[in-house]
């Protein structure tokens, strides 16, 4: 069993921390919700704390490096 915790949920996001990693969940914004769920860096991470503009921007960059 995964051990997970929620470090910060703010800005519509939820930051968790996993496995010594992190992890970034977060509305698609489609239609249909659906959550999706990325693994970030620990930068990445420190960035999403700050406002709400950093995290969409995490997520922003995170959506074109999928395509």
């Amino acid at each position: 069993m995964t051990a997970e915790s929620i470090v910060f949920s703010n800005f519509g996001v939820e930051l968790i921390r996993r496995d010594g990693g992190y992890f970034l969940r977060y509305d698609s914004g489609e239609i249909v919700g659906k959550m999706v769920e990325v693994q970030i860096s620990e930068q990445e991470a420190n960035r999403v704390k700050l406002s709400e503009r950093d995290a969409y921007e995490v997520i922003l960059a995170h959506q074109r490096a999928r395509g």
